[in-house]
């Protein structure tokens, strides 16, 4: 199978090449030849796309995602999606470009991982969390969909059944975060109340009782009943009541989820793998603390999402100057900032750090409201727009820097050079969001902005 893309604005994905007007020829599966031009009416025995106004780039790489396989869900291992919604999930990464995941539900097994890598045109990888302190606090915060042999893998028996990074390490669902405030904390006020409230007036109130920093000395009994009364939820609990509710919820599982990033840590020094790490406010102590103790030793680690909403602004440039100081590499995650803003209104975070050349390392999505988070390649187009890259630079960092960066997540690629995956996206100059084609190993499976029938298997 043959297939030649020409006319289009070709970014190789390495961080500097771009080819304009340029040309790629794939071939069995590989890219055979990047070219700056294809002159006609030279023959090509295969199909011939005309890219012009489109920009053609590597299939992206998003190293950090939720809800892509039949697994145990979240840090937490709550309950495995049906298959219809993490199939969905899948759909939507391929088409808006995404041809690789990382799977950092660290509780699927590798066999749930297999599955949706087999069954789907999108290249799924797997991470793991089996560690006791890791597991004691899914069980605490949920772990109902944990499988009955759960406390008999270990971290070492994942990676040898393939898994390639320990991660992610902490989460909302278990460290008092925007897992807590979407489905936890509602769910036990509906239960107690027959009232429902939303994640934003979850977090309010939650904030109230244990602050941004999950601290019990941290209550303000005035905003308290402010929240409560914003919620609808002033008549059906005393200030007591809810507090006692919020606090059994959300601490049970924080000094587990705590110590088992430390424990993480450590054993992805012990093992030589990337360890990827919960950075958010009620994390930040113990990142600092493994910041200093992991300083010039021989370990690779990533703080996720180092824009997190729950850091202020100068937090997250002071603990990711931190981290870059110490070897840490830093993930930005766009959540929904960019378009939908369902959980993540403000992008002061994100354009605070991209802003210095040397603080992100990669790009990712995180996992949006019910799965609907902004798109990896919006984020790519943003960056670039907003100066804080030049369009070579951007598409890197969902390509060719996730690639390096993580050893087997997707070897040779989020590269277009002679002999790497034919995995190649088409999209819109104007709107990346536009995705016209994807290839995956050479084959189509978004065709005119809709999925062909290869992309499920």
């Amino acid at each position: 199978m043959s297939t030649l893309v020409r006319g289009g604005t070709v970014v190789t994905g390495d961080g500097s090449t771009v080819v304009e007007p340029g040309a790629v020829v794939m071939r069995d599966g590989r890219v055979s030849d990047v070219l700056e031009r294809w002159e006609f009416p030279a023959h090509f025995d295969g199909e011939v796309i005309d890219a012009s106004g489109c920009v053609v780039m590597p299939g992206l790489i998003n190293s950090h995602t939720h809800g892509v396989t039949p697994g145990a869900l979240f840090p937490s291992a709550a309950p495995p999606l049906p298959e219809h919604r993490w199939m969905g999930h899948l759909d939507r990464h391929l088409l808006a470009g995404t041809t690789t995941v990382l799977n950092l539900c660290g509780f699927a097994s590798m066999d749930d991982v297999r599955e949706a890598d087999r069954r789907h045109a999108v290249h799924v990888r797997g991470a793991t969390t089996h560690l006791p302190n890791c597991l004691r606090a899914a069980e605490t915060a949920d772990g109902k969909g944990l499988p009955p042999d759960a406390g008999d893998l270990t971290v070492e028996r994942m990676l040898e059944d393939g898994a390639i990074v320990i991660g992610e390490l902490g989460g909302g669902q278990t460290l008092g975060g925007g897992g807590q405030d979407l489905v936890y904390i509602p769910a036990a006020i509906e239960k107690a109340s027959g009232i429902r409230i939303s994640n934003n007036q979850a977090r309010r109130i939650k904030e109230a009782v244990l602050g941004r920093f999950i601290d019990v000395k941290a209550i303000n009994l005035v905003e308290l009943a402010e929240a409560a009364e914003e919620a609808g939820l002033a008549e059906a609990f005393t200030a007591t009541e809810l507090m006692k509710l919020v606090a059994d919820t959300v601490l049970p599982s924080i000094t587990p989820a705590l110590d088992g990033i430390r424990e993480g840590v450590r054993a992805a020094a012990r093992f030589g793998v990337p360890a990827i790490v919960h950075s958010a406010a009620a994390t930040g102590g113990v990142i600092r603390e493994l910041m200093t103790d992991t300083r010039n030793k021989d370990v690779r680690v990533v703080a996720a999402h180092a824009n997190h909403p729950s850091h202020t602004p100068a937090e997250a440039l002071d603990l990711a100057k931190l981290g870059h100081d110490a070897g840490w590499a830093a993930e930005a995650s766009v959540f929904d900032l960019l378009h939908r803003k369902h959980t993540v209104t403000t992008r002061e975070h994100w354009d605070l750090l991209l802003q210095d050349p040397g603080l992100i390392s990669v790009l990712a999505t995180d996992y949006g409201h019910d799965g609907h988070h902004d798109e990896l390649i919006s984020a790519v187009q943003d960056v670039a727009a907003s100066g804080h890259r030049s369009l070579a630079g951007a598409v890197a960092m969902a390509a060719s820097a996730v690639a390096d960066l993580i050893p087997g997540l997707a070897s040779g690629g989020g590269r277009l050079e002679r002999g790497s995956p034919a995995d190649v996206v088409v999209a819109s100059a104007g709107d990346f969001r536009d995705v016209r084609f994807v290839f995956v190993d050479g084959v189509c499976v978004v065709r005119d902005g809709q999925l062909t029938s290869e992309a499920h298997r």
